[in-house]
């Protein structure tokens, strides 16, 4: 029975797994002078256990967790309750030091604001699940970015010391690329292969 109870364990584990997206934001890789384009998409759903991807290909730039009413300053800065997710500056020249920041989504119904250092005050800001019943918008968002005019900018600059939970750092040697969502998908069908392996073993005991 024991055996049976930590198999569903791991079984509903593994099904989370297989079924989890990773969700890739490009950092920098916009051509024109619009900073409203430094992050593409500059809005993404995602659902618990996604991960959405920050990939920082071109420039120095951050991706900095914020608030919708301060969008150019640490979210941290504003409530120390919550240890918003900071990448810290990550000059990755002209795709020449790539490197990624994941972040796990534990609440999908919860809008995560973040924004760049660099370009906040010209529009440079993103969210990932926008409650559209609700009167904030990515819109609102970058004009309040742009009123401020870069003003509320934290005292100190973002450091790599303020990355913390629900979020992780990594690096990368290369861009994203379709083969790397095919590699996700293969993944989880691995995960399912799994699923159904660990499902026999348990009925087996």
């Amino acid at each position: 029975m024991h055996s049976f109870a930590l198999g569903l364990f791991t079984l509903a584990s593994v099904v989370a797994a297989a079924f989890a997206k990773t969700i890739v934001i490009t950092v920098g890789g916009n051509t024109t002078n619009d900073a409203t384009t430094v992050f593409q998409p500059n809005t993404v759903v995602a659902d618990k256990g996604d991960t959405v991807l920050f990939n920082f290909t071109n420039g120095n730039h951050t991706a900095t967790q914020s608030s919708f009413a301060t969008p150019c300053v640490p979210i941290h800065d504003t409530d120390i309750i919550v240890n918003g997710f900071d990448s810290s500056f990550r000059d990755a020249g002209e795709e020449q030091a790539i490197t990624t920041l994941p972040v796990a989504i534990g609440n999908p119904n919860e809008t995560i604001w973040f924004y760049d250092y660099n370009t906040c005050s010209k529009g440079g800001v993103g969210a990932i699940n926008l409650n559209k019943s609700s009167t904030e918008t990515i819109d609102g968002f970058q004009r309040n970015a742009q009123r401020l005019n870069g003003t509320a900018h934290s005292s100190s600059f973002p450091s790599s010391t303020g990355i913390v939970s629900p979020t992780a750092t990594s690096t990368g040697s290369r861009p994203i690329t379709t083969n790397d969502a095919t590699r996700i998908g293969a993944q989880g069908a691995m995960a399912l292969v799994l699923m159904f392996a660990v499902l026999a073993i348990s009925l087996g005991d």
